[in-house]
């Protein structure tokens, strides 16, 4: 176990800390305190006794971020796809012509990129979504995504989601048959609720088939502009009428933006009755909706982030795609992710109170309860910005972070292996 570390005078978020002696709290959600690290946990200065300590000088120290809408069998192929420039539907057909491409090697290459990226960022978990339209025992993506779940155990959490089609519930036998499999890898089911693809009769059969085996549920929807577009509703309506136990989560929701007032009031009730969390993606969203190559977007393309978190349901923000067909950047960094949402959403008059959006709300909605918080006992998994106040942390490019895992500071934050992970081996494999 490395030695004990005391910070003094460090800054920290008062919603997600606890059991710690805060002073000097700011209308920004900030307060300062004192932490140690030891043995591996979050602990408590004042059991210390005489250890020095290190002045923090108001630095900032937030927990391990968690990233619960990604796609690691997509990342860095957008130099062999090319990228769209008229939206979802290009992306799509761009993504599914590169599909025979993604070979075992190919995906262990470029998994193993985006974990370390994602740990090198301070993230501790995340929860990916991979094309599944072949059974998962028959997969190359589930079979290296397995392989990548032991080999990083110790150092991110992963949760593998079966992106599907929602037809595939027209065939219950082969759906159930998915459903198995997917409980024994331990994934989550889920599906592509597109325009009219949403049926009272499909979303039925998809709860009662998670309920059989004991699955939560991560889907797609709405991911359009279209107002008509009314998947969530009756995505709300369904679990009202089921007797489904689990978690679900609906991802994206752009469509909710553009509902008019009395819609958008009528869903978010029906959302918030049941009991259904949102993931936002400003990263993929904000660059992909209202897409044209010859145009100029006029439109955000987020879901209304303000009122379904007024309402109490919970939101999230992830990082959705990254070097793919549907947005050709990112580093699988959540503090870009914050950033963008703060700027699309204008959060920035409540952002403190918004940064729990990237830690215990996604964490809760992937039922992990010690994760995304300090308080005493808990591992000591965070993030030291130089950064004194939220218009620091949001503004400086090149912001200096230490990463620490279970008390210890990451060796290495530099770009991992740069031969292996070189743009053109990536297109070779």
């Amino acid at each position: 176990m490395p030695l004990p570390v005391l910070f003094r005078n460090i800054a920290v978020v008062s919603a997600l800390t606890q059991g710690f002696a805060l002073r000097a709290a700011g209308s920004d959600g900030l307060s300062h305190t004192d932490i140690a690290f030891v043995d591996g946990v979050f602990a408590d200065a004042r059991g210390l006794g005489e250890v020095e300590g290190i002045d923090a000088s108001g630095m900032l120290l937030l927990p391990g971020f968690v990233d619960c809408h990604v796609h690691l069998d997509k990342a860095y192929t957008a130099r062999r796809t090319g990228v769209s420039r008229a939206g979802l539907d290009e992306a799509v057909r761009l993504a599914m012509g590169d599909f025979k491409n993604r070979s075992e090697a190919d995906l262990d290459l470029r998994m193993e990129r985006a974990l370390a990226r994602a740990f090198a960022n301070g993230t501790v978990a995340l929860r990916t979504h991979l094309d599944t339209p072949d059974m998962p025992a028959q997969s190359p993506a589930w079979r290296v995504l397995g392989a990548k779940r032991q080999a990083w155990a110790d150092r991110i959490v992963i949760q593998p989601v079966a992106l599907m089609a929602l037809s595939r519930l027209d065939d219950v036998d082969d759906f159930d048959r998915r459903a198995g499999e997917i409980a024994e890898r331990d994934g989550i089911l889920g599906a592509f609720v597109s325009a009219g693809s949403a049926t009272p009769e499909r979303l039925d059969r998809l709860f009662s088939i998670a309920e059989r085996h004991r699955l939560d549920i991560d889907l797609h929807v709405d991911e359009t502009l279209d107002a008509t577009a009314n998947g969530l509703s009756l995505l709300a309506d369904a679990r009202l009428r089921s007797d489904f136990s689990g978690r679900v989560v609906a991802g994206h929701c752009c469509a909710l933006a553009h509902k008019s007032p009395e819609v958008l009031a009528d869903t978010i009730t029906r959302v918030e009755s049941a009991g259904i969390d949102v993931v936002s993606l400003p990263m993929t969203n904000g660059y992909l909706q209202d897409a044209g190559p010859d145009r100029t977007p006029r439109l955000r393309g987020i879901a209304p982030v303000k009122e379904l978190a007024q309402a109490g349901i919970s939101v999230a923000f992830a990082s959705d795609n990254v070097q793919d067909a549907f947005f050709p950047f990112g580093d699988f960094d959540m503090l870009q992710v914050l950033r963008q949402a703060v700027m699309l959403g204008q959060l920035e008059c409540d952002a403190g109170q918004w940064l729990p959006a990237v830690f215990d709300k996604p964490a809760a909605m992937m039922g992990l309860k010690k994760t995304g918080r300090i308080g005493p006992g808990a591992r000591a998994d965070a993030v030291i910005f130089d950064a004194g106040d939220l218009i620091d942390l949001f503004s400086k490019p090149c912001l200096f972070r230490r990463v620490y895992r279970a008390g210890s500071e990451i060796a290495d934050r530099h770009f991992p292996d740069r031969a292996q992970h070189s743009p053109e081996r990536l297109k070779r494999a």
